[in-house]
């Protein structure tokens, strides 16, 4: 694995606020997801009924206290994963070029503080991208975030465990996603509530199929049967298998409900860089 360290960059608001920004107000209404599309080689796998997060199930409160919201240079918004209690786990397509991130974390509607009182607002005060991020080809998607201290163990927010090294595949067994991504391809904002849908973890060779050699050793898949999978604003979002997360939401197809498979990267693939980075 290449493993690359790149300095830590300032964020221009961490660096200039306070690192909690509980009475900043977004503008919500102009804040657009960050993603990135594929077009499918291939034709999509054999519909099936099922849910999805595309209008898929609301969480329960408190039931995924490691997700976390971002929101980039109040303009964009993607998913992360506390992962210690100083860093969130993210795509590096999310914050590569962000001046500014803010990071919401115990929440179950983002987008309001009211009847939340797990909700904290922390402002990024570093970050790591990887170096080996390639936009052109869809490699080392994978960025941290560092807060200078995040409560973990306070009611609605812990860290999430991160797959070894050695992990197997995962193929065969059911991950679970979770997010704000958008309820249908005609939606245009984020959701308002915590989402999560089941998901079948399908080998990379099946994954090909859709998506070609842009799918590699260093991601990890899902099925897309059943118009179920991540969606725009899912970026970044964690995929959890019995409580250890084994993917990063990277790519998919531009109509989240055309069923083709959703690609994230494979933590696995990316461990001892994560330590490195990190120290977790």
């Amino acid at each position: 694995m290449n493993i690359a360290i790149f300095a830590f960059v300032c964020l221009s608001v961490a660096c200039s606020t306070a690192d909690t920004l509980q009475e900043l107000d977004y503008d919500w209404a102009n804040i657009k997801s960050r993603d990135l599309y594929v077009e499918p080689i291939g034709p999509a796998p054999e519909q099936q009924s099922g849910l999805r997060i595309i209008g898929g199930n609301v969480a329960a409160r408190g039931a995924f206290p490691y997700q976390a919201a971002l929101i980039i240079d109040n303009q964009s918004f993607c998913g992360g994963s506390i992962i210690s209690n100083q860093w969130v786990l993210t795509a590096a397509h999310c914050v590569d070029t962000a001046a500014a991130v803010q990071i919401i974390l115990g929440a179950h509607n983002p987008r309001s503080t009211v009847n939340e009182p797990t909700q904290v607002r922390l402002a990024a005060n570093g970050r790591v991208v990887h170096t080996g991020w390639e936009t052109s080809v869809l490699q080392n998607d994978i960025a941290l975030l560092r807060v200078a201290s995040i409560p973990v163990g306070q009611p609605g927010i812990s860290a999430v465990n991160l797959a070894p090294s050695n992990s197997p595949t995962y193929a065969g067994s059911t991950g679970t996603i979770s997010g704000w991504g958008r309820t249908s391809d005609a939606s245009t904002t984020i959701a308002n509530e915590l989402k999560f849908v089941e998901v079948p973890i399908i080998s990379n060779l099946i994954c090909t199929l859709s998506y070609g050699p842009l799918v590699s050793s260093q991601h990890v898949c899902t099925s897309g049967a059943g118009t179920r999978g991540a969606c725009n604003g899912d970026s970044g979002g964690p995929l959890v298998v019995a409580g250890v997360e084994i993917g990063i939401v990277s790519f998919g197809s531009r109509l989240c409900e055309s069923g083709n498979p959703s690609v994230f990267v494979r933590v696995s693939h990316f461990r001892d860089w994560i330590t490195s980075n990190s120290g977790v």
